[in-house]
This record gives structure tokens, sequence and C-alpha cells, in this order.
């Protein structure tokens, strides 16, 4: 069995790449385990997940306005190419189909995607959409969209949101679970969960009830969603972030900062550069790159976590961590609701 994935992996973030360690592990449950794989990313050469039956390639194009990518995009495109026709099943699997509510820029990949699923028809290939979420604010999208899931052999989305989204185009399609929920194998079903409150709402009033004494506090955070955005907010956001810290250490807490992206060319999506900024005194450490950070919540190397990305939310779940939801969208917030439940 030989199946290509479709991967959106490539920007050092945590979440994505656990997504990939998890949907392989599923596909092979659902196939069998010598299945061997080709998996399509942005970065080849920093892979998080390693496995002999894995080979990484790079998606086409690359920077195709550039003289100088001409190469490098021929040899990929004649990779995507062979790797289609040889392929028994295209697995695809992207964050958001299409990113229009993230702060941070990114472009808008719909057009690609109709480009590989015009290959994929002509080779007449099953297409397996694994666990997508989509996100659409522009109505003048959703032709794309239905361009791009239309005729697939299977479809699972990960929120109720874009199941209607679908429904409303005549597509059927299944809500299945995050990934990152099987990470230790078998389903968790006790409840980690503290409580939950709106990133606005972030404030040390919320370890009122806590002795924290010699406690390790993991904060999984994020910028840009504390605060109503402008110039003068910017700095109020770091101020309450800042006033917590202070509390949690004053408090006799250890703090261990928590950043699940460390993305290269996109400051406002690495979490590493923002929390950096508050690694000042004794009381208060960073882990340095993915794999430090998800040995955090593997080993248990936090007593509470302060989970704000998503798959902060599920791992500290996963691993039974006691946590405080931190809610900033309707992503975290279905994930959260079903979690309380």
């Amino acid at each position: 069995m030989k199946i290509s994935i479709f991967a959106s992996i490539w920007a050092q973030n945590l979440w994505d790449e656990l997504i990939l360690k998890n949907e392989i592990k599923l596909l092979k449950k659902e196939y069998w385990e010598d299945t061997r794989f080709r998996v399509f990313t942005y970065d080849k050469k920093n892979p998080f997940f390693i496995d002999d039956n894995i080979v990484y390639s790079e998606y086409f194009p690359i920077g195709i306005r550039k003289k100088r990518n001409i190469l490098r995009n021929l040899v990929n495109f004649f990779i995507f190419l062979f790797s289609t026709i040889r392929a028994d099943l295209i697995v695809i699997w992207w964050g958001w189909i299409i990113y229009d509510e993230e702060v941070q820029s990114t472009k808008n990949p719909l057009d690609s995607w109709i480009f590989r699923r015009r290959f994929f028809r002509i080779f007449f290939k099953k297409v397996y959409f694994f666990r997508v979420w989509i996100n659409i604010k522009n109505e003048i999208n959703l032709k794309k969209v239905k361009k791009i899931f239309k005729n697939s052999h299977k479809i699972e989305v990960r929120d109720n949101y874009s199941f209607e989204l679908l429904k409303s185009l005549w597509i059927n399609s299944t809500i299945e679970k995050d990934p990152v929920f099987y990470d230790a194998w078998e389903l968790v079903t006790k409840k980690s969960i503290i409580w939950t409150v709106s990133s606005y709402f972030f404030d040390k009033t919320l370890f009122s009830d806590f002795d924290l004494s010699w406690k390790k506090i993991g904060l999984a955070i994020r910028a840009w969603y504390f605060v109503e955005k402008s110039n003068v907010s910017v700095r109020m956001e770091e101020w309450r972030i800042r006033e917590v810290i202070n509390y949690l250490v004053w408090e006799w807490a250890q703090v261990v900062l928590l950043p699940h992206s460390f993305h290269d060319s996109d400051d406002l999506a690495n979490d590493f550069l923002f929390l950096i900024n508050f690694v000042w005194e004794e009381g208060v450490s960073i882990k340095q790159d993915m794999n430090e950070v998800y040995e955090a919540y593997k080993n248990k190397e936090i007593d509470i976590c302060i989970a704000m990305r998503l798959h902060s939310i599920i791992l500290s779940h996963v691993y039974e961590i006691p946590f405080i939801g931190l809610s900033y969208s309707t992503k975290t917030d279905e994930v959260l609701n079903e979690l309380k439940k």
C-alpha cells in the first residue's frame, strides 16, 4: 500500500507535527503496518516525526515567480506527478483549507488545491480528506471549496462548522476527533479540565483557589489574543501576562513557558519569540524547541497547564495534566465544550 500525504508541516509548529505523527498511526491501523508514505511538505529538512516507512518530499510550487527556483520546481513537479500516479490513496489534511481567521499572515491555498485535485482526477485517484478544518469568511470562496471536495473518496472534519459548511454545499462528511487525542494510543475519558475562560479574562484571579507553592505551572499561550488590538493594547497585553507571571512567582510557583510554534519566517506565529520576553528572573524558564515542549506534556513535567494553544489543551487532556483552558476562537471553544461534558 502506497499513500501520498499532503500535510501542513513546514513551520516548526508542534500542532502540525503531532497531527502527522498520529495521522500515520491511525492510517496504519486502518490499512496495514507496512504501508509506505510519501509526505509532501514545505520543509523536508527538519522533520519532527521519523519513520522507516516515510519519505518527505517538497511541495510544488515553491516560490514559482523566482527564476532561481525554476529547476527546483521542475524536479518537485515530476516527483508530485510520479507519486500521484503510483499512489494507492491520496490523503489531504491541512490545518485549515483557508486561513482567514488567524492573526498571522498566510496565503490562501485554495487555488493550489484546485490545481492538485485536477491531477488526482486525471489519474482517477481516491482522495481522503483526513480530519480537516475549513474556515470561510468570503462567500466567493465557496465555489472553490466545492471544487476541492467534490467527488472525494472520504471526508472527515474536526468541527461542526466544517461539517455544516460542506453540508450546505451538498457534500457529505463525518466529524472525527483531532488525531492528537490518540497520542497516548488510547482515547482518554478522565476529565483533567479545571475550568475555562476567554483569553480576554486571563488574570491572576484564576489562581486564587490554589496553593501554588513549588508547583510547576506551564503556560502555553500565544500573542495577540488577550486585549483589543491597537498600538497601546499590545503593551497592555504584555503587561497583563507579566502581571500573572509575577503573581505565580510571588506565590512560590515555578513557571514553565511552553512555546508550541517556532515559525522561522512569521514572527507573529512564533510563540518562542513572544514568550522569551517574559524570562527575566529565577522561577521562570522556557522550553527551547518542539521536542522539549512535547516531553513536558508526555513526562508530566508540569503540575498545572494554562492551555491556550489547541494542542496544549488536547495534550494536557491526553496526559491527564490538570489545566485551565483559555479560549480565543471557535476551534478552541468546540474542543473545550466537548471536554467539559
